[in-house]
């Protein structure tokens, strides 16, 4: 993401400061402040709201015949975040599967390659090309998958992830990028700017680059959000779905379940690829 003009002569510390004195004055941290306070409450909302609605307590009838569908939790959380969308999944008769992010905190970048074994594993399991939903960073993730395997991945489907440069960031998001860069530099080696917002690393130029024109796209997002721009998450070659709601509920909100089943919907009416059969090289074919 990047800051404009002037900079790529910003250190990472310095980027980390100037977006804090330069945007962040006493209003607006307060506002955030109480962005937060209501963010946790309103998860809970939706929530209760989701498990009395229909769309959860009877979904539509098992069209699917074992479909692989890959979850990918956003940043600072895990797959345990989506355990009740996989079993909604598994009732309409979907084979989900998790990431195997404990926690989403190390480098994207790392990640997304890491997440390229994932997509491989299942790929040889299930044999079909996959339909990959993320929540805000691992909607990112789940992007990058898509531009860079557009052979292995029939549909993407982002919730609150920001897919357009923008220097409107959350400072709690700088600052917890911030805090990790010790634990991210022990992990391995990494690039100064890895973290801020003018990082230009495979990952940052795959997610705003175009995605394929054989690959699905739909990108859920809400004006409500208080951690990511709703304006970063809109592709204008693509779907956008508007929902209401905060950043963290929408990954339980029932708006954005009906929007999953009318896109799974529409996929099952498509003409299903045949069986692939992944080769070991095609795992090279991505630059670093």
């Amino acid at each position: 993401m990047s800051l404009g003009e002037g900079a790529d002569n910003m250190t990472p510390d310095n980027l980390l400061s100037d977006a804090y004195t330069e945007r962040e004055d006493a209003e607006r941290l307060s506002t955030l402040f109480w962005q937060l306070t209501a963010t946790f409450p309103d998860s809970y909302r939706q929530l209760c709201a989701l498990l009395r609605d229909d769309i959860y307590r009877h979904p539509p009838l098992p069209q699917a015949s074992g479909e692989p569908v890959l979850l990918i939790p956003g940043f600072l959380a895990g797959d345990w975040t989506l355990q009740l969308l996989a079993g909604w999944l598994s009732r309409m008769g979907y084979n989900p599967y998790f990431s195997g992010l404990d926690w989403n905190i190390d480098c994207p970048n790392r990640t997304g390659h890491l997440l390229r074994w994932r997509l491989n594993q299942i790929i040889r399991e299930t044999g079909y090309p996959l339909i990959v939903f993320g929540h805000s960073l691992g909607g990112m993730l789940a992007r990058f998958l898509g531009t860079n395997f557009p052979d292995q991945v029939r549909h993407v489907v982002t919730m609150g992830s920001p897919i357009q440069r923008t220097d409107n960031v959350s400072p709690l998001v700088l600052f917890a990028s911030r805090v990790l860069q010790p634990f991210r530099r022990w992990r391995g080696e990494l690039p100064s700017e890895c973290g801020t917002l003018h990082c230009n690393c495979h990952f940052n130029r795959s997610v705003i680059s175009s995605m394929p024109e054989e690959v699905g796209f739909t990108s859920i997002f809400s004006k409500q959000d208080e951690v990511v721009e709703w304006n970063a998450s809109i592709d204008p070659e693509r779907e956008n779905r508007e929902v209401s709601g905060r950043h963290i509920g929408l990954i339980v909100n029932p708006q954005v379940y009906r929007i999953l089943a009318d896109v799974l919907s529409r996929l099952q009416q498509q003409e299903r690829e045949p069986h692939l059969t992944v080769a070991l090289s095609s795992q090279d074919n991505m630059q670093a």
